[in-house]
Formats: C-alpha cells, structure tokens, sequence
C-alpha cells in the first residue's frame, strides 16, 4: 500500500512540475509578442497673465483614422491622401465614430490651422509631433480639440479627438498651444 501511495504522489508531482513548466514557456513566449498598435496623445495648455495651465484629458482614436492609416499603407489603393496636420478646437462629446467636432470654432482666433509637423522617434518608434500655438482675439470657451486631414471648417475628416478638463475660458491675447504626438507601434 504504502509503494502505490508514493507512486501516486510521484506522478501527481510530475504532473503539477510538467503543467507548471508548461505554462511558464508559454508565458515567456507571450511576454515577446506585441500587437500593432498606435496611441495618440494630446496636450492642451492655456497660456494667461497668471501662468501656463495643462487643460487636457482623455482621447481616443476614430475609426476614420484606422481607415486612413489602412488606405495609406495602400490596402485600399488610394493614392491621394491629404497630410494629416490640421487642428481644430470646438465644443463637442468625443467617440470613436465621430468624425469633426459638434461645433467647431471658427473665429476669435481659434478657427482650424495648419500645424507645424516634427517627425521623431520615440522610445525606438516612429512618432509625429503636430503643433500649433492659437491666439485668442476675443473670450471664447472650448471643450474638445481635433486633429484633421484638411484645413476645411467643419469637414469631416478628424483622425483624433480629444476633450480638454471642460469648457475652458481664454480671453483676448491668452493663447493656446496644442500639440497632438502620434506615436506609430507597429512592433
């Protein structure tokens, strides 16, 4: 009797030791592996007389940006696409089937603008810097920020969205910079 017991407690050990190295390969492999993936983040700072504020949070990346990135690699075969590097500010909710800002500002300074584009490298992956300081002419409050693929008002074409910490207030001759990184993580 007592022969079969540590038999049985052999082959128990065995098998828990065996499942264990099992999984712990598994594992090893996994932790190698990585999903494509791009993130997008954005920076909003109210500059005023009484100092520089960071009024942004919370983004998120729409669907009309996967298709873009998915036509540009060319799985769509198209060849004339417009250079991602406009930005919008507005008063909007943000999801990831909109395509522009509920109601985009279009005067007192903040109206869509082109953005000076830096492409960098960030943590060994390829990233854009899209950036473009916006003078207030008069007291405007926004909400959101879009990047978008054309310099048309109110065009749906908005790659990224993004809401700022609420209805922010700039007055007249505060600015507003805003600067969109887009990081490209294909590995």
């Amino acid at each position: 009797m007592e022969g079969k017991l540590k038999f049985a407690v052999t082959v128990v050990l065995i098998a828990a030791l065996s499942f264990s190295l099992g999984y712990a390969s598994h594992q090893a492999w996994l932790w190698t592996h990585q999903n494509p993936r791009v993130s997008v983040n954005v920076y909003v700072f109210r500059e005023r007389p009484g100092g520089v504020d960071l009024v942004a949070q919370g983004n998120v990346m729409t669907d009309f940006f996967e298709n873009m990135v998915c036509n540009i690699f060319g799985f769509d075969n198209v060849t004339n696409i417009n250079a991602t590097k406009w930005i919008a500010l507005g008063n909007s909710t943000i999801s990831q089937t909109k395509t522009k800002l509920d109601t985009e500002a279009t005067a007192s300074g903040f109206g869509r603008a082109e953005a000076s584009v830096v492409k960098w490298i960030n943590n060994g992956d390829h990233a854009v810097n899209y950036t473009k300081k916006f003078t207030a002419t008069a007291t405007i409050w926004v909400n959101a920020t879009a990047l978008h693929e054309s310099g048309t008002a109110e065009a749906a074409d908005a790659v990224a969205l993004a809401s700022l910490g609420g209805y922010e207030k700039f007055e007249n001759n505060w600015n507003c910079t805003i600067v969109w990184v887009v990081t490209y993580d294909f590995n």
